[in-house]
């Protein structure tokens, strides 16, 4: 009994002496401290204080510009707040762009989704807005949506990189997978027996016509011919499962989820995956570095916010060759498919449109492209939470915002 008070007192001895030697330390050089100062500096409230940084960090873009981007007590709010102290107090510079931030911002007034803008050659964000702002940036960086028909450019990227490129019959009563699977029909089939009508089907079909015409029953076969072990490599490659870093700080960074992608799939289940659907679900940023791959060579570059982040290579997904002929049928979706609306002159528009069954509610409207054809400047990516058809209510968004960056000098000198 006494050998154990005898210990326990040694114990409580020691554990004093830490604490007084921790204490000594603090009041000869932790008052000192870089960060402890800023810290006073900030929250001391005192009429003789000397100095006194704003109570949270506020963010410019490169003009120097204000941007209004984050909600007090949000994680980028937290990250700003961070990085702001690290400067003692001065604005943080991000890579957005203030015209185009708030071209996106009203752009989607009213509607719930998100906007992506980014340059595939640098990886640098220009435009990242969520709407509704109540949460903001939680539907562009960690909302994950079923991608639609958006995903086929993956799909076509990935086969073609492997030498997988068919030609198939898509009649108008659509693919079944098995004999336990409901068939995947083209939206043209679905409307024509509204309209009470027939429709022939598109017959035996490449895949860039396929592509144009946005045809499921093509891509569904095509993501059979692909198979599980070549989509799951495709996949691995791309790393669509992997969160990414957009702007880091000491203390907390700010990230955008990974993707919720099936593994382990049977042939037949690639089917509606490969149409962007099934258990298959992507954040806006997912989709727009997808389209920033295809455009700058198959080469994905890491996504940032920071303006002094160096381009950094993320991922090689596609071969150089594959990344050219899906650019080609990409150019072809907005020259005669489904995305004509977005042939703007002189711009060389390369896009594809995407309509994302819910199960519940209309559907999700995508769209995403970049411009131009040759040398890509940007990639633009719209997410209309149940606005229904792609070309109807996502494209005319990313027109207008092309628009807005060819005004600004993004297609021409002076960017």
């Amino acid at each position: 009994m006494k050998i154990r008070l005898y210990i326990l007192g040694l114990l409580i001895l020691a554990a004093i002496g830490g604490l007084l030697v921790a204490h000594a330390r603090w009041l000869s050089v932790g008052t000192k401290d870089p960060r402890f100062v800023r810290f006073l500096r900030r929250y001391d409230r005192r009429a003789n204080a000397s100095e006194i940084l704003p109570p949270h960090g506020v963010a410019v873009d490169g003009n120097g510009q204000a941007l209004d981007v984050a909600v007090p007590g949000s994680v980028f709010q937290h990250v700003l707040d961070d990085l702001s102290l690290a400067r003692d107090g001065q604005a943080v510079p991000l890579t957005l762009d203030a015209g185009l931030q708030a071209r996106a911002e009203e752009l989607m007034a009213g509607k719930q989704g998100a906007v992506v803008v980014l340059e595939p050659a640098t990886g640098r964000i220009r435009a990242l807005v969520s709407a509704p702002r109540a949460a903001y940036l939680d539907r562009a960086l960690n909302g994950l949506y079923p991608p639609g028909s958006v995903f086929k450019t993956f799909i076509a990227a990935a086969a073609l990189s492997v030498d997988v490129d068919p030609v198939f019959n898509c009649p108008a009563e659509g693919y079944r997978s098995s004999r336990s699977t409901p068939p995947i029909r083209d939206v043209e089939a679905r409307q024509a027996a509204r309209a009470g009508k027939r429709w022939k089907g598109f017959g035996k079909i490449g895949m860039a016509e396929a592509l144009a015409h946005s045809s499921n029953t093509y891509f569904a076969q095509l993501g059979i011919a692909l198979g599980p072990e070549r989509f799951g490599a495709a996949v691995a490659s791309a790393k669509l499962r992997d969160p990414v870093t957009v702007l880091p700080a000491s203390s907390l960074s700010m990230e955008a989820a990974g993707g919720s992608v099936p593994d382990g799939l049977r042939p037949a289940q690639l089917a509606p995956v490969a149409i962007g659907q099934g258990e298959l679900q992507l954040s806006p940023l997912a989709v727009a570095m997808l389209t920033a791959a295809v455009a700058n060579d198959g080469v994905m570059l890491a996504p940032t916010l920071l303006p002094t982040a160096k381009p950094a290579l993320r991922a090689r997904p596609f071969t150089y060759a594959a990344s050219g002929r899906v650019k080609k049928m990409m150019r072809a979706v907005v020259r005669a498919g489904t995305g004509t609306a977005c042939d703007l002159p002189g711009l060389a528009v390369c896009g594809k449109t995407g309509t994302a069954e819910t199960g519940r509610g209309k559907d999700h409207a995508w769209f995403t492209c970049f411009a131009p054809m040759e040398g890509p400047r940007l990639v633009v990516t719209v997410l209309v939470e149940h606005g229904g058809f792609g070309a109807r209510t996502a494209l005319p968004i990313a027109r207008e915002l092309l628009k807005t960056a060819q005004d600004l000098g993004y297609f021409g000198r002076g960017k």
